[in-house]
């Protein structure tokens, strides 16, 4: 199993661009708006506007100039409504689109890199990637009193000593303290984020998210590569850190621009011939795996079926990441007989997509002996993302 071992962050005038590298195999390309930045995650000490009975929800003033929408099952810490023009903490859980405000909870996440805290949650919870009792179980009594409220182990804690989820819970306290200290010194509404600089710091976030497997990130702006080499140095960190000024892009490493540029090709060559064919729709992607270039290689031996889409799997959870491509996808593997062979093709692919850290279904081989799953929805594809950033400089 690959796991992020480099960050590549190459940094433009409207926008930061973040390469997240797997043994010189991009598996995710992020794109953090300058000029738009997302809300996400950003805590606000809101006012409420109006409660909507109907609806058991709630619109409430951040100050954004949209109101947020809180619906009564992402209330927290309280029974029932408050008053129209009361103060109510709050964080962003969906930037919203179009018209439409952001989606609000008062269940506030505090993110680090081994837990998440909700300081008016309860007990302990796992990611679904912790797997086996006996690993739950010393998680549990090595976390369970160093916070009070509710606790959730991300997958990174897998493993991790005593003394690093220590350090990783006083870190969340912390923030969570800053947190407080505002909500009683401001007035409504007010971004904290805007007061807590880290929040916002997109290398920060990502360290955040991927420090535990990261050896080294390059960025190619010498103020943040220096700002980082700093904090690395005052947390102990052995993440290297090397500011990139060479003559060729920092995209040029691993090729990672060749591979932004497969991410948005239709039809995908691999070494041995096999083509992959993708064809997304607004609800629907269909994959058609096509070996006749592969079969018709001068001196190559017949493959069979199963050794085409095993060779074919990786590279489509890899793809599904990069681009990525939500809703139901439906995949043509090469026709196999074998149940057997199915169930390999079914488990090699399940495998892969483990890695991917958005939530995927299996549904496995319909009756007509296609591949069915689904993949949740976080945010805009790649190529919309690129193409709205492209529109932005115009």
């Amino acid at each position: 199993m690959s796991v992020v071992d480099r960050l590549i962050c190459h940094v433009l005038p409207k926008a930061y661009l973040m390469a997240l590298v797997a043994d010189g195999r991009l598996a995710e390309l992020q794109i953090v708006r300058r000029d738009k930045p997302s809300r996400v995650e950003n805590v606000f000490l809101g006012r409420l506007e109006r409660v909507m009975p109907d609806l058991d929800a709630a619109f409430v003033d951040i100050g954004i100039g949209r109101s947020g929408f809180l619906r009564a099952e992402d209330r927290a810490g309280i029974d029932g409504w408050p008053l129209p023009g009361a103060p109510v903490l709050v964080q962003v859980r969906n930037d919203g689109e179009g018209d439409k405000g952001p989606r609000l909870s008062m269940n506030i996440a505090v993110t680090g890199r081994y837990l998440v805290y909700h300081p008016v949650g309860a007990g302990v919870n796992f990611s679904r990637r912790i797997e086996g009792e006996s690993e739950r179980d010393r998680l549990r009594g090595h976390v369970e009193d160093l916070l009070d409220g509710g606790i959730v182990l991300r997958t990174a804690a897998a493993g991790a000593a005593p003394d690093v989820l220590k350090a990783d819970a006083a870190r969340l306290t912390e923030r969570w303290e800053r947190i407080r200290r505002l909500a009683l010194d401001l007035e409504p509404p007010a971004d904290f984020s805007a007061r807590m600089p880290s929040e916002r710091d997109p290398v920060a976030r990502m360290l955040r998210d991927h420090g535990s497997t990261l050896e080294e990130v390059i960025l190619d702006d010498r103020a943040m590569a220096r700002s980082l080499q700093d904090e690395m140095d005052r947390l102990g960190e052995k993440i290297r850190v090397r500011w990139h000024n060479g003559s060729m892009p920092a995209f040029e490493i691993d090729d990672v621009a060749g591979q932004i540029d497969t991410a948005l090709a239709d039809r995908i060559v691999l070494e041995s011939g096999v083509e992959l064919l993708f064809e997304p729709g607004e609800t629907l992607c269909a994959i058609d795996v096509d070996s006749a270039a592969a079969a018709g290689r001068q001196g190559r031996a017949p493959r069979r079926p199963v050794e085409i889409n095993l060779e074919a799997a990786p590279t489509i959870a890899q793809q599904l990441r990069l681009r990525n491509i939500a809703g139901a996808v439906v995949i043509d593997f090469v026709n196999m007989r074998s149940a057997y062979d199915r169930d390999k093709v079914q488990a090699s692919l399940a495998e892969v997509l483990a890695e991917d850290p958005v939530p995927t279904q299996i549904y496995g081989f319909t009756r007509l002996g296609h591949f069915e799953l689904t993949r949740a929805r976080r945010g805009p594809t790649l190529a919309a993302q690129l193409e709205a950033l492209e529109k932005s400089d115009d």
